[in-house]
């Protein structure tokens, strides 16, 4: 049974409880017609057999397997032009799987769909390789993942002997305002020479930040520190995650200070381009591809429903906007696409039903001619 269902994407309907408009839908449009559990799509459908003269009840038979309980509220659709829904609720039992229930509002879609929903026969679509995380990564981590401790501590050590100080680490709470400054701007850091004022109010290009604008106008004192320690020179560069949906998210730094020599905008370049590599290990490690099949329940020319029932799945999918994966029509081979989640409904079995907006497709050609085909070829079979 399903447990709740979460609405990416609102529908603009028209609600509407008056007698005389819900007896008109009903009995032009609905009755006799089956219709669907919106948010129980393993219930089944019901049948309109009767509708009253007021417009405000209607005998229902059901699918056995609906199991149906009196003072239940429920919600119902048909696709026809335009989506259309009821909200119910059950009034009575008669026996043999029907049910009278008061109709207390029905809701249409303001304009017609885009794309007609095909129901698909089982074993005939399905999506699988799936990408997902194996964990989440964020700007702000309690929890730090093994695939970043690793990867910070690797480099860490391989760039031990390239000068006086190093530590790569995470960003935060209490980072002191230069760090904190690093994380929010995505900027980097660089004082070639700590005891040339100069150093401290301009920067080589746009992406470097500004010492004396945006961190501490107090430079003497920043002078000082940096003599008493024998530092003369310091870079802190931002290590930027890139994850699955292509979101930049400041995870850490790289900071290096020497007693010896001068960094520079070369030095600068050279950690920064160490740092993409960094990223690519980890969100290859962090990465995984689900191989398992995912029954598709309807599908349209610009997107689909499918039930995923793989318990890492089930916890991250419902974090992400979108994912990339693999769609297959029997008999054919694979063509890979990204899609964005428009609605998210859990069962109680820990399964999820998932709305997918078909955002993008493969830039192998002719894909997407292939898929409108089979479209096509599953209309012509209905």
């Amino acid at each position: 049974m399903a447990q709740d269902t979460v609405e990416r994407q609102k529908r603009n309907m028209d609600l509407f409880s008056e007698p005389e408009k819900k007896l008109h839908v009903l009995t032009k449009f609905l009755a006799g017609q089956d219709l669907k559990f919106k948010d129980f799509p393993e219930k089944g459908k019901i049948v309109i057999k009767k509708v009253s003269p007021d417009g405000n009840k209607i005998l229902i038979s059901a699918d056995p397997l609906s199991d149906l309980q009196v003072n239940e509220k429920i919600t119902f659709f048909k696709l026809l032009a335009r989506y259309i829904q009821l909200e119910c609720k059950v009034l009575q039992a008669k026996g043999n799987n029907e049910y009278i229930l008061s109709v207390e509002r029905i809701g249409i879609a303001n304009k017609d769909r885009e794309t007609p929903r095909l129901p698909v026969p089982p074993g005939h679509v399905w999506i699988t390789n799936i990408l997902t995380s194996k964990a989440t990564i964020e700007a702000n981590m309690f929890i730090i993942p093994t695939s970043v401790k690793v990867n910070f501590s690797d480099y860490e050590i391989k760039l031990k002997n390239t000068c006086d100080f190093i530590k790569i680490s995470i960003f935060k709470s209490d980072d002191p305002e230069k760090f904190q400054i690093v994380k929010k701007t995505q900027k980097i850091l660089l004082i070639e020479n700590t005891q040339d004022l100069h150093s401290y109010n301009s920067t080589p290009t746009p992406d470097f930040i500004n010492f004396a604008e945006d961190v501490d106008s107090d430079i003497p004192a920043a002078m000082r520190d940096f003599k008493d320690h024998k530092i003369i020179s310091e870079l802190i560069v931002p290590v930027i995650y890139i994850d699955l949906e292509e979101r930049a998210i400041p995870i850490g730094y790289i900071h290096m200070q020497s007693k010896t020599e001068n960094f520079d905008l070369m030095k600068a370049m050279e950690i920064k381009t160490l740092t993409f590599e960094m990223v690519d290990r980890i969100r290859n490690s962090n990465t995984i591809t689900i191989t398992d099949r995912f029954p598709v329940q309807d599908i349209s020319t610009g997107g689909l429903k499918v039930k995923i029932n793989n318990p890492d799945l089930n916890s991250n999918l419902p974090r992400l906007t979108g994912f990339n994966f693999d769609i297959f029509f029997k008999m054919q081979s694979p063509m890979s696409v990204y899609g964005t989640i428009r609605s998210v409904t859990k069962d109680l079995d820990g399964s999820l039903i998932l709305g997918v907006h078909l955002a993008g497709n493969s830039s192998r050609p002719g894909e997407k001619k292939r898929f409108l085909e089979n479209i096509e070829l599953l209309k012509k079979n209905m």
